[in-house]
């Protein structure tokens, strides 16, 4: 093998290298430090303050199908890391926003939130602030912390 062709082999490799490390994933994001890290998967990351009051959820966004009846805003928060919350029997309210966030609440487990769909690195992620009924912490807080993990990860909501 000649100098031309090790050569050729380590520019290419570099190339894949560099493409397979480009791609972000759901734990690459910059998240606040008053935020710990309790869960890191390949779906799905979480994140929790000290309390456990408030947190971050951040999943890789699935596509699915949808008849033209639905509303596919109801389908972007997530349960457990596993399913699609669906609006059902009152439990979870889902309110779009005009900044292409939405709104929920979830009577069964206390909770409210804000969340988006961002696309990064040619993958969409969904991004779920949420704090339990208890904790004090408004929609407003939320969407003040939302707003600076996008200044800080350079993304922002697009439609869904």
């Amino acid at each position: 093998m000649d100098f031309r062709n090790v050569l050729f082999l380590l520019v290419i490799s570099l190339l894949l290298f560099g493409t397979a490390c480009a791609q972000k994933t759901v734990n690459d994001f910059k998240v606040d430090e008053s935020y710990e890290q309790a869960y890191d998967g390949n779906y799905h990351s979480l994140y929790i303050n000290e309390k456990q009051l408030s947190g971050i959820a951040i999943y890789r966004y699935l596509s699915f199908e949808v008849d033209d009846n639905s509303n596919i805003g109801n389908d972007l928060v997530h349960d457990d890391g596993k399913d699609y919350l669906i609006c059902d029997e009152g439990n979870i309210t889902v309110a779009k926003n005009p900044d292409k966030t939405v709104n929920f609440t979830d009577k069964d487990y206390a909770e409210h939130g804000i969340a988006e769909l961002v696309s990064c690195d040619g993958e969409q992620f969904v991004v779920v602030f949420w704090a339990k009924d208890i904790s004090g912490i408004k929609d407003s807080d939320l969407i003040s912390e939302l707003n600076q993990f996008n200044k800080d990860n350079n993304v922002k909501a697009i439609a869904f």
